[in-house]
């Protein structure tokens, strides 16, 4: 069964073998690690990923996210009751809501009735605390290497998200992974013409150069424009990028664990930001509007602003490149990889690659036989895209949540009660790996999409602190983070000088930088 470890006795991670999800025709592969698999059109054909039911009677019992309203029981629930059949037994989940989360499941744990399979957010103190107390069983030697093969869809969770959610080296839990990189550039390239640049400038004074003139222009087509509408964590992300400034907590040359801001390459980054300022490429209320949500989004669609930066589900889910194209005449937005300071090579933050994961009763898996069945649960949730098993999962039973449709075409019933009793239940927290699936609406942007989003991915480097757990950083954030929207905001809308980085440094490491800094580096001494 799974093992009872002294988590914190670091061992040497026995990495699962990795096995790509099965190609289903249709879907564009890359063969960038990381690049999701992206779907423009219907699946076809679907086909079993699971060859028996994965209890033999009986029932699983979990703790689990609850987003929305609670659902129906079974029978009147069609997928509760379809989900039963499939499983095999019945399945008995505690729906708890997210802002309760973690209390709620500090109370289950200490009340010694743990369930059979849990949603664990790993890096809060409860999870924390779970781990070092043997909540969970240790999965490492169960899904070491080839072992994990039993399982074929635990198999296809790639190998930056087992590195990332271990513990000392220790597996606990099958973590739901994520992609590499959320957000990312575009640009309306018909202002970058209008402005006399027919392709992206080689470096970051060409860049600075072109948006410049871009804002000097003020309207085209008798529509007026910004360069940059918000001053926020996305777009100034993506300049640390140009400028290599690598993740957040980064290993200097002498092996110290250093915060970004407190690199040259920082400095020179909110020199960049400086310069954008003064040249009035920023919207004049760009430091409001970093605080406005999705406002500066809007103004991207709606034509006002030259440069935006969102997610997949921005660009294709809520369609701001087909409407942007819809809504002004002559838009040409286009997804960009920005230069480099110097022409070189970018550096690009990856995500964590995982959030949270799905663990296992340490006292439910004390039985071999047992353990491998819920293992097989997990299996069965993790199915991936093509399978009936994911069909049913993320879209529900047919004829009641959805209808298949002429070309494979998923038609959604529209019943709000159908939709809330699966949307309820599906969230365990062990999905398939991530893809893309873009509407044929929006099919005409996959290509510039795939051929940003590639060397992007390519660029991502992990941080070295990803996994690990650390209160400070959690209980000292909110300060800060105050701190450093003070200065940021400050030097680069020229209220402060920067001449006052060292002061801004100094005020971050008193307001708790330094006090992270040291749970990181406590914990970090505990890797292998």
């Amino acid at each position: 069964g799974g093992a009872r470890p002294n988590p914190r006795e670091a061992v040497a991670l026995a990495l699962p073998t990795y096995v790509a999800p099965r190609e289903v025709p249709g879907g564009i592969v890359s063969a960038v690690e990381g690049m999701p698999t992206i779907y423009t059109q219907p699946i076809q054909e679907y086909y079993d990923s699971v060859t028996k039911a994965p209890l033999s009677g009986g029932k699983v019992t979990t703790f689990q996210v609850l987003w929305g309203a609670p659902p129906q029981k079974a029978p009147a629930n069609e997928y509760w009751a379809g989900l039963n059949e499939r499983l095999g037994g019945t399945f008995e989940p505690t729906l708890v809501a997210f802002d309760t989360y973690n209390e709620k499941m500090a109370t289950t744990i200490a009340s010694g009735n743990v369930p059979d399979l849990l949603f664990v957010q790993d890096t809060n103190a409860v999870a924390a605390k779970a781990i070092n107390d043997g909540v969970f069983a240790d999965l490492s030697e169960v899904l070491a290497g080839d072992e994990i093969l039993r399982w074929p869809n635990l198999a296809n969770v790639g190998s930056n998200a087992w590195k990332a959610s271990a513990k000392n080296g220790h597996l606990f839990g099958i973590p739901n992974e994520d992609p590499y990189l959320t957000n990312f550039p575009a640009i309306r390239w018909d202002l970058m013409q209008a402005a006399g640049y027919d392709e992206m400038p080689a470096d970051a004074a060409g860049f600075l150069e072109m948006m410049t003139a871009v804002a000097a222009l003020k309207s085209v087509n008798g529509k007026q424009h910004w360069g940059i509408g918000a001053f926020d964590g996305k777009l100034q992300a993506v300049v640390e990028w140009m400028f290599r400034a690598g993740t957040t907590w980064q290993l200097d040359d002498s092996g110290k664990l250093v915060n970004v801001i407190e690199t040259d390459a920082y400095a020179d980054v909110l020199e960049f930001h400086t310069k954008l300022w003064k040249a009035g490429v920023y919207h004049p209320d760009a430091l409001a509007l970093g605080t406005q949500g999705n406002k500066a989004a809007e103004m991207f669609t709606n034509g006002q602003l030259a440069i935006t930066v969102d997610s997949f589900n921005g660009y294709f889910g809520a369609n701001i490149l087909r409407d942007t194209v819809d809504i002004t005449e002559g838009a040409d937005p286009r997804m960009f990889v920005p230069p480099a300071v110097d022409g070189g090579e970018i550096v690009v933050q990856r995500n964590d690659g995982y959030w949270g994961m799905v663990s296992i009763s340490a006292k439910a898996a004390e039985d071999p036989e047992r353990l491998a069945e819920l293992l097989d649960v997990v299996n069965y949730w993790r199915a991936p895209d093509g399978s009936t098993e994911a069909l049913f999962i993320h879209t529900g039973a047919e004829g009641y949540n959805y209808t298949l449709g002429e070309g494979g075409v998923i038609e959604d019933l529209n019943d709000e009660t159908a939709n809330n009793d699966r949307a309820a239940l599906q969230w365990l927290g062990a999905f398939k790996s991530p893809s893309f699936v873009v509407a044929p609406t929006s099919v005409e942007f996959v290509e510039n999409f795939q051929q940003t989003l590639e060397p992007l991915i390519a660029a991502t480097v992990p941080s070295p602190v990803v996994g690990l757990y650390n209160e400070p950083n959690v209980s000292e954030g909110s300060k800060l983070a105050a701190v450093d929207t003070d200065y940021r905001n400050g030097i680069v809308s020229g209220r402060m000088s920067l001449d006052q980085l060292d002061e801004y440094r100094d005020a971050w490491r008193k307001a708790g930088g330094d006090t992270v800094r040291k749970a990181y580096e406590t914990a970090l001494a505990e890797q292998v």
